[in-house]
C-alpha cells in the first residue's frame, strides 16, 4: 500500500466531500477518487460509500482514517526530531482556548519569546471545540477532562466561580439576609454544562431567571448591564470596575487541562508551552481558583 494514497483518504475525511478534498490536495477530483479506489483494492474493503450526495466513510473507512492519523502524527514527530526541534523549540504552536480564558493563556506564554525567539504562539480563542486530530490546533486548554480519541492530558489547575453583581444593581436590591440568591434577579445559562451553570440549576428558582446567556463573558456583560446577579469564573470578574463579589464562598470549581496528541509528548514546542501554563497556575493558582489575589 502506498502511504501517499492514505493522504487522499484523510483529505476526504477532513473535507467531508470529494471536491474540497481535491482542492486541499491541489489535484483533480478524479485523482482523489482513483487513489482511494487503489487503497480499497489493496485492503479488499470499501472505505468510502459513494452516493449522489457525495462520499461518506464506511466503518472500515473510519478505522483506516484512525490509523492514517496516527501514522501522520508519528511522521510529524519524527520530522520534528530530525530537524532538532525536540531540543530547540521553534516554529508555530496553535493553542486553542475559550475567549474568556485567552488573556490568561497569552499572559502565560508571553515570556517565551525572549527565551525562544524562533517559537511563535498562535492563540485560537473560540467557543468551538477544535479537532486536534485534524490539526486545527496543536494544544487545547479545556475546562473539562477530554479523554476521547486517545488524547493525552496534563492537569493545569482549577478555576473557581462565585456570585457577582454591580454596585448599582445591589443599591436597589439589598440583601434579604436569607440565601445567596434570595430577592435577586439572576443571569442564567442556556445549557447546564459549565460549573457555574450547574450551581445555578440547583439553587436558582425558574422565576428568578431574567435572562440566559451561552458564555460566562456574556453573563458578566448582562450583570454589568444591571440585569441581575451572575455566577462566573472569579478571574473574569475581578478586574471589572463596579462589579462586586457577593460572597467569599467559591460556589463551583472546574479543573483545567492541557490536551494534546499523545504522539507529540516529546515535542519541545508543546512542552515549553505546557510548562508555561503550569507555571502560571503554580504562581497564580489561588486567585484563579477563587481565593485572594497573590
Amino acid at each position: 500500500m502506498d502511504w501517499d494514497d492514505l493522504k487522499y483518504l484523510l483529505a476526504v475525511a477532513d473535507a467531508g466531500a470529494l471536491a474540497p478534498a481535491a482542492k486541499a490536495m491541489a489535484v483533480d477530483p478524479s485523482t482523489v477518487s482513483r487513489r482511494i479506489t487503489a487503497i480499497e483494492k489493496d485492503l479488499a474493503a470499501e472505505l468510502v460509500a459513494r452516493t449522489p450526495e457525495g462520499m461518506t466513510l464506511t466503518p472500515a473507512g473510519h478505522a483506516a482514517v484512525a490509523v492514517a492519523r496516527r501514522i501522520a502524527g508519528e511522521l510529524e514527530a519524527l520530522a520534528a526530531e530530525l530537524a532538532g526541534s525536540l531540543d530547540v523549540p521553534a516554529g508555530i504552536v496553535r493553542v486553542s482556548t475559550t475567549e474568556a480564558f485567552a488573556t490568561n493563556v497569552m499572559r502565560a506564554v508571553a515570556p517565551l519569546h525572549a527565551q525562544y525567539p524562533r517559537l511563535q504562539i498562535d492563540v485560537v480563542a473560540s467557543a468551538e471545540t477544535v479537532d486536534l486530530r485534524r490539526r486545527e490546533a496543536d494544544l487545547a486548554v479545556r475546562m473539562y477532562r477530554d479523554e476521547h480519541d486517545g488524547l493525552a492530558l496534563r492537569k493545569l489547575g482549577q478555576l473557581g466561580w462565585s456570585l457577582y453583581a454591580t454596585e448599582r444593581y445591589l443599591a436597589s436590591h439589598p440583601s434579604s439576609g436569607g440565601g445567596l440568591l434570595d430577592g435577586h434577579a439572576v443571569v442564567g445559562y442556556t445549557e447546564v454544562v459549565m460549573a457555574g451553570a450547574q450551581w445555578l440549576a440547583q439553587h436558582a428558582k425558574p422565576e428568578q431567571i431574567r435572562v440566559r446567556t451561552t458564555t460566562p463573558r456574556a453573563a458578566l456583560d448582562a450583570a454589568l448591564a444591571d440585569l441581575g446577579v451572575c455566577v462566573v469564573p472569579c478571574y473574569l470578574a475581578e478586574r471589572e470596575p463596579g462589579i462586586v463579589r457577593l460572597t467569599d464562598q467559591v460556589l463551583a470549581h472546574r479543573d483545567v487541562w492541557a490536551v494534546f496528541l499523545p504522539e507529540r509528548r516529546g515535542d519541545a514546542r508543546l512542552r515549553v508551552v505546557i510548562d508555561a501554563l503550569v507555571a502560571m497556575f503554580a504562581a497564580d493558582g489561588v486567585r484563579l481558583a477563587g481565593g485572594a489575589s497573590s
